[in-house]
């Protein structure tokens, strides 16, 4: 009795040392996101929201521009991901991050190419029109983390740089979002479609709708927080031109789950003109 105790012992203790390896050794290979820990805009910012998402020794990068509707998404390759330093190869140009407790400073110099058109100008004057008309609700919503939100817009737009946007050297790590498909519910007498796509921090909005209104396609950068809720930050220039608002920034509020599964009710999209539906569910596949 007493070797078959013993033999248990170093069983559950050999088994114990594996466990910890293990979950030591997953532990480090999760997915994680840094976000860009941005000024306020100005004049001299085009970049409304940086995100490199991280998972095992692949890497992929969302920077969202002012001046394009499309996020610029470089080839990004992780050299090495400790908890103090952090190299990657993003663009062909290798980019070493040093820090603690999840903050880091980039230590290379690496630059965004010069935009090849410019969505601000366009925009001015309903940014304008719009931020003057935006007394319908203030949106309330909840702050996602400190680092996922740069200040506001300014009506103004940037003026097309000379030379290309700094690669922003201040970045915080943040939860990875993951991937998820969502479908709008109660779509209303306007919506034929609604939907949003999160693959880690690029997202994407489509809408279509049953009238004249052209349908929105629009790309953003999404974070998340610890309660399961979303923030997809959007081009402003190009939502005040579209959707006539300078709400730009819409939360995905988790309700939980429901009869339909885990629903998500979005705070800002009311202030859109056309309106996008507020309450979104997984989609269903077929």
């Amino acid at each position: 009795m007493r070797k078959f105790t013993l033999r248990w012992v170093a069983v559950c203790g050999a088994l114990g040392a594996l466990l910890l390896v293990y979950g030591c050794s997953s532990s480090s290979s999760k997915s994680y996101t840094l976000l860009a820990k941005l000024p306020a805009m100005s004049q001299q910012q085009r970049i409304v929201m940086a995100a490199i998402d991280v998972s095992g020794s692949t890497c992929t990068v969302s920077i969202l521009t002012m001046d394009s509707g499309t996020l610029w998404s470089p080839d990004c390759t992780v050299n090495q991901d400790s908890a103090t330093h952090k190299s990657f190869t993003i663009g062909g140009q290798q980019v070493d991050m040093d820090g603690a407790t999840g903050s880091f400073t980039a230590k290379t110099v690496l630059t965004l190419p010069l935009p090849a058109t410019t969505a601000a100008p366009a925009a001015t004057a309903t940014l304008a029109a719009a931020s003057q008309g935006a007394g319908k609700a203030a949106v309330k919503s909840k702050a996602v983390a400190s680092v996922s939100a740069p200040g506001a817009a300014s009506a103004t737009p940037a003026a097309p740089p000379a030379t290309g946007q700094p690669f922003p050297d201040q970045w915080g790590q943040a939860l990875y979002p993951g991937h998820w498909k969502l479908a709008a519910q109660n779509l209303g007498y306007l919506v034929a479609s609604a939907n949003i796509g999160i693959n880690g921090s690029a997202c994407e909005l489509h809408v279509v709708f049953k009238v004249r209104y052209p349908p929105y396609n629009l790309q953003c950068v999404a974070t998340t927080d610890p309660q399961g809720n979303f923030t997809l930050i959007f081009n402003p220039f190009i939502v005040a031109k579209q959707a006539l608002s300078p709400t730009n920034q819409i939360v995905l509020a988790s309700e939980g789950q429901s009869i339909s599964g885990l629903v998500w009710d979005s705070h800002g999209f009311d202030a859109w003109n056309p309106a996008v539906p507020p309450s979104w569910r997984i989609a269903k596949t077929k």
